[in-house]
């Protein structure tokens, strides 16, 4: 699994190291993260930061050891692609998985991971979450409950469910083995007390008690979707299972395809799992059977708990897309219409790699690296557009303004960055004094020129940004980016 996984990066090698991603989009982030912790600056309060603070420790170690660039980013979120391939294995060892079962691992392994994870804690969380199935599957829950204990530190939201599902199963099985006792209870939580307690002690020392609180719990995210209206049954997540203008070939060879069926599938083979585990918990001997029954019914909580609570917009499909892929590898197939739909929808897995090999093939010739675009991959309009914005700067002191991303990383140039996620939701009054005085400091200022101001997508423009900006005029205007000057 982890060869095909290499084999996908390499396909979409142009994407993932696209120059408008890393300049202007969440992975850049990663980089201006970097940037702003060396610089004194705090998450939560001085810019905004949607995420745990594990996500932040991890990015400062990780650039310690390599170079602060895209390539240095794109390794690290190999490397958690390829833990996750790791964890999904010993899931499929634990739960002695049957050939059929592990050539659909193999064919679904590319939609179970991300390409390029949005940020260090979205690839933190992953690789977490997914060992602490593969702990589950084998009978550990204790040791499953102080990863996903882990997983809350780094994005503060499956690991709370998760850790209440375990929570729930320990106390049922205790309780059917008529071993209640605070002695046995602690032996089960002990590792997972052990790691919250000292996570939060290294943590606050590290970065103050207030900044932990506001990223242990799910605030700043939760304040996020409210305000850009995310959601499964919203209209940002109706754009990915009923685009405008859908038709058969969307639902046939995209991923909607896939994770439709594969949810209705995992769904019903959870309801007898759940109710065999409910019968067996703590009645019988640990078996294999048992244990499937638990990973099953557990993926299928875990995944409707992603659709009804964590669900953002179209593509936050993949966030938790390996919980689906694992507990449809589980479902028992020893029936024999089990056995024929799990056959269909290993078909339907192929298929949805048709989309995926197509974009990727035109984008290799349609893409190309250039020392403009920092070596980063662009298309020709765009290096061009880009090249004419380097120029019109070249001697100014130039501001650009933007959501997210590493532009003031890649070309130190501009003037530095002083915040980033710079959403409405997110942004704190301390961000935007910064951003104002960026603003007023500056001779040009540049913005990415986008089709909406309304989300996370772009520059979400304040009264106080407003103001400063008035005092510019548009000297230029393409298809990707607008120039102001001070008048």
């Amino acid at each position: 699994m982890s060869a095909v996984i290499l084999l996908w990066d390499l396909l979409e090698l142009p994407q993932l190291l696209n120059f408008r991603t890393y300049a202007f989009n969440d992975p850049g982030s990663n980089l201006t993260i970097n940037y702003l912790i060396s610089h004194g600056y705090r998450p939560v309060i001085d810019f905004g930061y949607p995420y745990g603070l594990l996500g932040i420790v991890a990015n400062l170690a990780w650039f310690r050891a390599v170079p602060l660039t895209p390539a240095g980013y794109q390794t690290a979120s190999i490397i958690c692609q390829l833990g996750v391939a790791c964890a999904l294995a010993r899931i499929a060892r634990a739960l002695a998985l049957r050939p059929l079962q592990l050539i659909f691992l193999f064919v679904a392994i590319g939609r179970a991971v991300i390409p390029t994870y949005w940020n260090f804690a979205h690839a933190l969380e992953a690789v977490l979450i997914s060992f602490a199935m593969a702990e589950q599957a084998r009978g550990a829950r204790a040791n499953a409950l102080a990863l996903t204990t882990t997983a809350v530190f780094a994005k503060p939201s499956m690991g709370f469910v998760y850790s209440a599902l375990l929570l729930t199963l320990t106390a049922l099985d205790l309780y059917r083995r008529r071993t209640t006792g605070l002695a046995a209870w602690f032996r089960q939580i002990r590792p997972a007390t052990i790691v919250g307690l000292s996570l939060c002690a290294f943590l606050g020392i590290g970065f103050g008690l207030e900044v932990l609180y506001r990223t242990v719990f799910p605030i700043s995210g939760m304040a996020n979707y409210r305000a850009l209206k995310w959601g499964f049954f919203n209209e940002s997540g109706a754009s990915f299972w009923h685009p405008a203008g859908a038709n058969w070939h969307y639902y046939a060879g995209t991923m909607i395809g896939l994770w439709a069926v594969a949810t209705v599938y995992l769904v019903w083979g959870a309801v007898p799992a759940g109710w065999r585990l409910w019968e067996n918990l703590g009645t019988r001997s640990d078996s294999a059977g048992m244990r499937r029954d638990e990973i099953v019914f557990s993926c299928a909580l875990l995944h409707l708990a992603f659709v009804f609570l964590f669900f953002g917009y179209s593509n936050s499909w993949n966030y938790y897309s390996y919980l689906l892929i694992a507990g449809v590898a589980a479902v028992s197939i020893d029936a024999r219409l089990p056995r024929y739909v799990f056959c269909a929808i290993i078909v339907v897995a192929a298929g949805t790699y048709y989309s995926l090999i197509a974009g990727s093939i035109s984008l290799w010739r349609s893409m190309s690296r250039s020392p403009a675009t920092a070596n980063l991959w662009s298309s020709k309009d765009v290096r061009d557009e880009w090249t004419r914005v380097l120029i019109l700067s070249k001697g100014h002191r130039t501001a650009v303004l933007h959501y997210a991303g590493a532009i003031e990383i890649l070309y130190p140039q501009f003037e530095p960055p002083a915040g980033t996620y710079f959403c409405r939701a997110l942004t704190s009054a301390a961000e935007i004094q910064h951003e104002v005085a960026r603003i007023k400091a500056a001779d040009m200022v540049m913005l990415e020129n986008v089709f909406t101001s309304s989300s996370c997508g772009s520059f979400p423009q304040t009264p106080e940004t407003e103001r400063a900006l008035a005092e510019f005029k548009q000297i230029e205007r393409s298809k990707y980016f607008l120039i102001y000057e001070r008048r």
